[in-house]
């Protein structure tokens, strides 16, 4: 992990994230200069250059988040090894899986996605439901009836790393638990290609009880 940002370096960083917010050169999550060396320091301690730690590390409600492209480094970099067994497979009544659902007469009881880590090598098999998500309230959101895939994939991981490598993210969760957590509006949300998350627009929700 890196070095704390020294007192001696903080007022030059300072001005450099001023300048930047002014600009506009960061994510949309970033408003204040204050946020922004929060943000640096945390990238610091988890070895992120400055730049890539405003695009890695995303603040919901004053809380710190990783999105998926961070987790995944910090658990390959910390030597965890994982690889997807299962990937948003339709499982029905007699225990069989597909990948393609099944004609509609045959409907599935649920949808699965694991992953299986290793780390030191002890092996940890870690599975993320559409059960799962319907118990937590998950199911009815708007990216999760639009990505439920990709939704699955996030929640597994955000599982299996908190499970063996919670050490190499220092106690940070996912971006993707604490929207879900907060109720962010999936219009708040900018995502990649895969349905990562890449930015938050706006913060300014409450948490779901």
């Amino acid at each position: 992990m890196g070095q704390e940002i020294t007192t001696a370096d903080a007022g030059e960083l300072k001005n450099f994230l001023a300048t930047l917010i002014e600009s506009k050169q960061l994510p949309a999550h970033i408003k204040t200069v204050e946020q922004a060396f929060t943000i640096a320091q945390m990238g610091k301690e988890l070895g992120f250059p400055t730049m890539q730690a405003f695009h890695y590390i995303i603040p919901i409600q004053g809380k710190l988040s990783l999105s998926a492209k961070a987790t995944n480094a910090l658990l390959r970099k910390g030597g965890v090894k994982f690889f997807t067994k299962e990937d948003g497979v339709y499982v029905y009544k007699d225990g069989s899986i597909t990948d393609m659902r099944k004609d509609i007469a045959e409907n599935p009881v649920d949808r699965r996605t694991t992953i299986v880590f290793t780390r030191d090598g002890v092996e940890e098999t870690c599975s993320f439901t559409w059960v799962d998500a319907t118990g937590q309230g998950l199911n009815t959101k708007d990216n999760w009836k639009r990505m439920p895939k990709e939704m699955l994939y996030a929640r597994c991981l955000a599982k299996g790393a908190n499970r063996v490598g919670s050490d190499l993210l220092l106690g940070l969760y996912m971006t993707e638990e604490l929207t879900d957590s907060f109720n962010i509006p999936e219009i708040a949300v900018k995502r990649n290609e895969d349905g990562t998350i890449k930015e938050i627009v706006d913060v300014t929700h409450t948490e779901v009880k």
